[in-house]
């Protein structure tokens, strides 16, 4: 990848990494304002007659929502696949940026941009997913008042989110195979 090439794909992908960051944020913002609403006694533990049933139907939706990230990581963020599938798709480049790169590097950075759109929208679903997974235990410990369940599922999703962080490397890959 040539030095100019690179610096574009580069500045280009960042909004990933900012994306990422304000996910990551949301997410930390819901663990500090339960740990606020756990420390100032705003919401005292309770014994709900179906804290239980919550608890499990919680735990199950967040299993399955893992299990979705999984898939996805697996199934979609390969970079032979997001190759694969950006030849075939028949995107519309509506970025300005994105549009102006194809024009510059023509037809590598055609593919490559819809490697870029199509790594986004995969990162975007597997992030929102991380971030649905706190407000369920976000949800479940305003029900029921127990913290550490707010905080089992903020690690979860610190770590899905830490796992799925928007690294360049799958991109140099992406063009390994482009080129390759």
């Amino acid at each position: 990848m040539d030095e100019e090439f690179r610096q574009k794909v580069r500045n280009l992908y960042r909004v990933n990494r900012i994306l990422w960051f304000s996910i990551f944020g949301g997410v930390a913002m819901l663990l500090l304002v339960g740990y606020l609403f756990y420390y100032m006694g705003s919401i005292p533990p309770r014994q709900t007659s179906g804290a239980d049933s919550l608890g499990t139907i919680v735990l199950i939706i967040a299993l399955i929502l893992l299990y979705v990230v999984f898939h996805m990581k697996r199934t979609y963020l390969d970079p032979k696949k997001l190759v694969w599938r950006a030849k075939q798709k028949n995107l519309q480049i509506t970025n300005v940026d994105l549009a102006d790169f194809m024009a510059q590097f023509g037809e590598r950075a055609d593919v490559m941009a819809k490697t870029l759109i199509l790594l986004r929208r995969y990162y975007m679903v597997i992030w929102s997913i991380a971030n649905l997974i706190t407000l369920l235990g976000f949800i479940e410990f305003i029900i029921t008042g127990e913290v550490r369940v707010l905080f089992v599922y903020g690690l979860v999703s610190v770590y899905s989110l830490l796992i799925n962080y928007p690294s360049f490397k799958i991109i140099e890959r992406c063009y390994e195979i482009i080129n390759g």
